[in-house]
């Protein structure tokens, strides 16, 4: 079968879970199906097989990148709609796998269109106060409305995520399915042995938020650091890429709470040195205030380490009771006693870590969400 993904391209040093997605779902496809992967250089002028190289190594050679004028370049939302209007329709596809919403501003008719849905712009116009970034939001979520229109499949990455697409347009409802995001379980895995915590050694939290937005409920975690650090020595390690102008702003925050000294914010990191924190730390901690999927919760699970997460998005699709624990969004009290509970019961955390290296085997390995993916283009390309 032949199949084009298209995918805009992804900050380099803010990759999320829809920029991880394409990048890991090229790498899967590929050894199935005749595959081309549609990008283009945003942030980047690249090798042809950059996109696939990026962080998870050569996979995917057949990579097709628009070239954008230079001074577009790490302009991501004008870029993106100029990726989305200088589009041509593939040549001899079978299916067309669109991982953004570029199909609600440049339509391809006569070929079989499967959509990706992350998440739904028109949800966060909730939660965005009107500013630049909302005008943006505005737009995608009229793309959005186009673009599942257009679609013969329409592929949800979360029950969370279908629920709200079905009471939005219920008009669609039979082209939704749902496949859950991903995780490489033969590069995302325990410690051969988890290191034990020595006495005087101070436990480590992390937070793998790659995007300090304030969705991300940064400021709520500091806080409970902060009560939890008042019954127990805990340190925090934050990776999240962000003007300068927030990083201080947490960290001002952080030292207004008297835990400054206990915070550890690093911009980026490799793959190696991401997985290496997931398996040092104790508990990885997801604090969103608003999710699309929550990807850092499923890599901490390949990890074999709990999760203490909120209940927003597919987080609680990803964590159940077996492997971490759940708080309301924005509950400091809570989140502080999740954290403490854990961390005061290390067979608890054992037990937990082991349970969600399983379920991130059986339930989100790639190779099965990769095959679920081939099998909805092979039934949108035969309608």
């Amino acid at each position: 079968m032949r199949i084009t993904l298209s995918t805009f391209e992804y900050d380099r040093n803010l990759i999320g879970g829809a920029g991880i997605y394409a990048l890991e779902l090229s790498r899967w496809l590929a050894p199935l199906c005749q595959l081309t992967v549609r990008s283009c250089g945003a942030y980047q002028t690249p090798p042809l097989d950059v996109f696939a190289a990026a962080w998870f190594g050569a996979g995917v050679p057949n990579a097709d990148y628009l070239n954008l004028p230079r001074s577009l370049s790490g302009h991501g939302e004008v870029a993106f709609y100029y990726y989305a209007l200088t589009q041509k329709p593939p040549d001899g596809c079978d299916a067309y796998v669109i991982n953004d919403l570029s199909q609600g501003v440049a339509p391809f008719r006569d070929i079989p269109l499967v959509q990706i849905l992350h998440h739904m712009p028109s949800l966060e116009l909730k939660q965005v106060p009107f500013s630049r970034k909302r005008v943006a939001i505005t737009l995608l979520a009229a793309f959005e409305k186009r673009a599942l229109k257009r679609a013969h499949a329409v592929i949800c990455q979360s029950k969370d995520t279908m629920a709200h697409a079905l009471e939005r347009y219920p008009e669609h409802a039979e082209k939704m399915s749902i496949i859950p995001n991903g995780v490489d379980v033969r590069i995302f895995t325990p410690a051969d042995t988890k290191a034990e915590a020595t006495a005087g050694e101070t436990p480590i939290i992390a937070c793998v938020a790659r995007g300090l937005e304030r969705r991300k409920g940064i400021p709520k975690l500091l806080e409970a650091l902060a009560a939890a650090r008042r019954v127990t020595p805990v340190d925090l390690v934050i990776i999240g890429t962000g003007p300068q102008r927030v990083k201080q702003r947490m960290l001002a925050y952080a030292r207004e709470q008297g835990i400054i000294d206990a915070i550890t914010l690093v911009d980026s990191v490799s793959l190696q040195e991401l997985i290496a924190l997931y398996q040092r730390a104790a508990v990885t901690v997801v604090p969103s205030l608003f999710e699309g999927f929550g990807r850092p919760a499923l890599e901490s699970m390949a990890c074999g380490t709990p999760v203490v997460g909120t209940t927003v998005g597919a987080l609680p699709e990803l964590v159940d009771e077996s492997c971490g624990l759940l708080v309301a969004p924005g509950d400091v009290s809570a989140l502080a006693t999740a954290l403490l509970d854990l961390l005061a019961d290390e067979r608890s955390m054992k037990r937990m870590g082991a349970a969600a290296r399983q379920r991130a085997v059986a339930l989100f390995s790639w190779d099965r969400v990769a095959q679920r993916v081939l099998n909805v283009c092979e039934e949108a390309a035969s309608a």
